[in-house]
């Protein structure tokens, strides 16, 4: 894992200490010119010091801001500071539940339900509390959408999230990430085998199920839209993506298991296997109920 810099981390947190220039940053993002003029800037902040002006906009220049011979633009440093002010990252995040997400749960069969809290989105059985799903989530991303429009919303941050991760792309950071397909992992979940991706730069971990780590593999998207099954359905209303039931343990040693796909009632199956790499290692079909 890279050692980070914390202190030059710091620093650049440091520059944002004031609203004034966080105000610069929006200024400059909500702009339809760029670079935008030194006059349209301070008009836009709405600031009549000039000097006060002069001072913050100071601060931000060659880390979040860029000066040109036109005017200034945002850095891509600058950029990621109006995605964080935009999705709410640090202010106070919204609280929901009791969302129906229409699942079943693997353990007791009561339905399961939704909540978000603390940047959480979290997807638990209403009657045993088992925990099958959590993702992080933007808290302006749950303020100005309806419960079915949160859903939607999760689901696809949720695929997106998982085929970032499976392709070697770290969610957080963008370094490298390496997949293993664990057997025995420890887990407060009903199933024990998961595909577990680590990031070589920050260290971040992405646990998933072997069916919601496949689920954006090509050949799967293809068997399910097939079938009639959205392209954006939430992994939650699948039961082969909720537990172990739908796994079979090929090998031990390597570690390969094979997941039989289902899809509304159909006849036929779709058997993926997984090998030692989390990765997809084949597929084929199969009838439905076929050992």
């Amino acid at each position: 894992m890279t050692t980070p810099d914390f202190e030059a981390t710091a620093d650049a947190f440091g520059l944002l200490a004031d609203p004034v220039r966080v105000e610069i940053v929006d200024a400059l993002w909500q702009s339809e010119e760029t670079p935008v003029p030194y006059s349209d800037v301070r008009d836009a902040v709405g600031l009549r010091d000039s000097g006060r002006f002069n001072y913050h906009l100071s601060k931000l220049t060659d880390h979040f801001v860029e000066k040109t011979d036109d005017g200034y633009r945002l850095r891509p440093t600058g950029l990621l500071v109006v995605n964080a002010v935009y999705a709410g990252s640090y202010v106070d995040a919204p609280s929901r539940e009791g969302i129906d997400v229409d699942g079943a749960c693997p353990t007791c069969g009561a339905p399961l339900v939704g909540e978000y809290d603390a940047g959480m989105f979290r997807v638990s059985c209403a009657d045993c509390d088992t925990q099958l799903f959590m993702l992080s989530f933007s808290p302006q991303g749950v303020a100005r959408r309806d419960d079915e429009e949160l859903l939607d919303a999760v689901s696809l941050h949720a695929r997106a999230h998982t085929r970032r991760a499976s392709g070697g792309l770290c969610p957080f950071c963008g370094g490298s990430m390496t997949s293993d397909l664990e057997l025995d992992a420890e887990t407060g979940l009903p199933l024990s085998t998961l595909v577990v991706t680590d990031c070589q730069n920050c260290g971040a971990t992405n646990r998933s199920s072997v069916g919601f780590s496949v689920l954006e593999h090509p050949v799967v998207s293809g068997f399910l839209y097939e079938h009639g099954v959205a392209g954006d359905a939430p992994p939650w209303q699948f039961d082969w993506c909720l537990s172990d039931d739908p796994l079979t343990v090929e090998s031990r040693d390597p570690p390969r298991v094979a997941v039989d796909v289902a899809a509304n009632g159909a006849d036929e199956t779709l058997r993926v296997t997984v090998g030692a790499d989390g990765h997809v290692a084949g597929t084929e079909r199969v009838e439905a109920g076929a050992q």
